[in-house]
């Protein structure tokens, strides 16, 4: 009988076991304070109810009630940081790389990066058993990055149920030890790369190439070599970021050596080779190290396809940045490099607002990973690691806050959503304490096309495949640029821990 995941359907949620930000917490207050004002200057007794309802049910349906998947409050601040962005042209971004120029020692100038992008970031450069390792320093964030690329040790579809439940077995016990076993990564962000390939490039080439007047031994031999190369029309690529946050334990580490910089570079390095060392227990193969040029190259790829993931020529942390991203548009961005033609490449991105409600296989993803043909596509899951006791805390209160809001009134029927959500919640406690990792993930995904038409319509149809995975996904109108980011290998697109 084959495995099955069941995940929780997210409800609307009261003030009980909700954090509010400070905005929406600012709006309540006046609400609260507003209706209490008018109740105070209205002399009627039924102008005075009816203000203070007034006043304080606008504010309380702003900031609580859900509206087009979020809160009317959110969607003010999101046109309300596009106008602005819009009003001082940051939604337009020009790359000054070919008018930096270089320092007398070879150094590349730094310049801005695009809008939505982690601003101020360093890149270190770290030395590992495994080869040279890009680290980016996100101040804002107050997180190290690296990226790495794997690979399934064995192919996951071609696999019995038996086997496919000890891969995920051995995949939860990565996790499980990388979160408890007491180092310092605490974030690990998938991203799978798909770009639609020709199978036929390399035999038109051959085709092309040949030599008439060469050896018919040398063109049987040729001939034999392209049958038995492998050839796809699709290029995927599994990359992994580890995140690290910036901590002062850490900082205090890295002084022990001659420069921060260096030291930085060392005690991190140690960490994920350390990470790489336990790879085989989630059988996963280590494939290569995402140095600077290689990380700067597959950044560049992403705002624009045509230059190729492993075309490292020229790439490093000043290049990898489009020549043009335009993010004004409210439904998608564009952008281009200078290698390619003048015409953009138009990319949308959404957010997964919902996991499946039912129970699923072990291939629920399938339909969005595997069976969608001729679309360049991204899919990222960030996970934020924690460890087993912080996790069944959280557990234990979800598990009460379900339970608190259900409605058990005398008479009533139970709403059977709300007995499978208190399940769940009390499934995931018992299964934390039973030895399960605890994690938080939010998913994203992009869908990049070569003209708007075509935009359109891989975007139908990864969202058809999508409501055939169980997922339902949210378009990101009005801040695509910022989306995007979450889908490049900065571990972006949850929240700080503790916020």
């Amino acid at each position: 009988m084959a495995r099955t995941f069941t995940y929780p359907r997210p409800r609307p949620r009261g003030l009980l076991g909700r954090k509010l930000e400070a905005d929406e917490q600012l709006v309540l207050g006046a609400g609260l304070v507003g209706g209490l004002l008018v109740a105070w200057i209205v002399t009627s007794i039924l102008l005075k109810i009816a203000g203070f309802v007034l006043v304080a049910g606008v504010c309380a349906w702003a900031t609580l009630v859900p509206y087009r998947g979020r809160t009317y409050l959110r969607w003010f601040e999101i046109h309300r940081t596009y106008r602005k962005l819009l009003r001082d042209g940051s939604l337009l971004y020009k790359s000054k790389v070919p008018y930096a120029g270089r320092f007398a020692d070879g150094r590349r100038v730094p310049v801005d990066v695009p809008v939505g992008v982690p601003r101020d970031m360093d890149w270190i450069t770290a030395r590992t058993a495994f080869g040279e390792i890009a680290i980016v320093l996100q101040p804002h964030e107050l997180m190290f990055t690296a990226t790495i690329e794997v690979e399934g040790q064995r192919d996951f579809g071609s696999l019995d149920t038996v086997d496919k439940e000890a891969l995920i077995r051995a995949y939860e016990h990565l996790l499980k030890t990388t979160a408890d076993s007491g180092g310092r990564i605490r974030r690990l962000q998938w991203i799978s790369r798909v770009i639609p390939t020709d199978p036929n490039a390399h035999a038109r080439d051959a085709r092309s190439r040949r030599d008439p007047e060469s050896p018919s031994w040398l063109e049987q031999s040729y001939d034999e070599l392209i049958r038995r190369v492998a050839v796809t029309a699709e290029d995927r690529r599994l990359l992994m970021a580890v995140g690290i946050p910036y901590t002062s334990d850490l900082v205090a580490e890295a002084r022990r050596y001659s420069t921060l910089h260096e030291g930085y570079a060392i005690t991190l390095g140690q960490e994920i080779e350390a990470f790489i060392r336990t790879l085989g227990r989630g059988q996963l193969r280590h494939v290569r190290n995402l140095d600077e040029s290689a990380l700067a190259s597959y950044l560049h790829h992403a705002y624009d396809p045509s230059h190729w993931i492993d075309d490292t020529t020229g790439m490093d942390r000043v290049t990898c940045w489009p020549a043009v991203l335009d993010a004004r548009d409210k439904k998608h961005m564009a952008s281009r490099s200078w290698e390619g033609s003048e015409n953009s490449w138009y990319s949308m991105t959404a957010w997964v607002r919902e996991l499946p409600v039912l129970p699923v296989g072990i291939n629920f993803l399938a339909p969005v990973l595997l069976y969608i043909q001729d679309i360049i596509l991204s899919v990222s899951v960030v996970m934020h690691l924690v460890p087993t006791d912080q996790a069944i805390t959280e557990a234990m209160a979800d598990a009460t806050n379900e339970l608190g809001q259900a409605d058990k009134k005398a008479g009533r029927i139970e709403d059977p959503r709300e007995q499978k959500a208190q399940s769940a919640s009390l499934s995931t406690m018992r299964d934390i304490a039973d030895g399960a990792a605890g994690t938080r993930l939010a998913a994203w995904i992009t869908v990049t096309s070569s003209n708007r038409d075509a935009l359109r319509r891989d975007a139908d149809t990864v969202r058809a495949a999508a409501m055939r995975a169980g997922l339902r996904l949210d378009w990101c109108d009005e801040e695509h640029h910022r989306a995007f980011a979450n889908t490049l290998p900065f571990t972006g697109g949850l929240l700080k821990e503790g916020l």
